[in-house]
């Protein structure tokens, strides 16, 4: 079964998912667990994706380790760039995605499915999550004003 999809400007957003402004990043979360923390799936949107251009390589820290919000957790090695990946949330570091390590194009040509990135399980969901869009009304006024800002730059 297809995951609804909403479309801004031609950029297409899963609904359900949370967004983390500034590194371009949506985040998938489970129901808590009985000790109230959530795992996170971890993708770049398609705002991101189409800035870095195509993906050559990806890097990411090994499962296993604790990890803070902001703090560097691989970097994406693209043909226009090379970017941190930073975690948009504080937790366990489950698994990188290994598909992703050896196709790094899957970030591509299918980022909200097969290109994700990482899982964590987050240990600051309730207070790190309020900083993150979620909803179409809200999503689309941000990416509207992104795609604004962007031609602004342009002109």
């Amino acid at each position: 079964m297809a995951v609804p999809t909403f479309s801004v400007d031609g950029y297409g957003f899963p609904e359900g998912l949370w967004y983390q402004r500034e590194e371009h990043l949506w985040l998938n979360p489970s129901e808590p667990d009985g000790a109230g923390r959530r795992e996170i799936i971890v993708g770049v949107d398609a705002i991101g994706v189409q800035a870095l251009g195509d993906v050559v390589y990806v890097q990411l820290l090994d499962p296993g380790q604790s990890v803070l919000r902001g703090q560097a957790i691989g970097s994406l090695e693209a043909e226009k760039m090379v970017r941190p990946l930073v975690a948009p949330v504080s937790g366990s570091l489950l698994e990188a995605n290994g598909e992703i390590l050896a196709a790094p194009r899957l970030l591509n040509t299918d980022p909200y499915g097969r290109g994700w990135l990482v899982r964590i399980r987050a240990s600051r969901w309730d207070a790190e999550s309020r900083d993150l869009l979620r909803g179409a009304p809200a999503i689309e006024e941000w990416v509207r004003a992104e795609l604004k800002a962007h031609e602004e730059e342009r002109s």
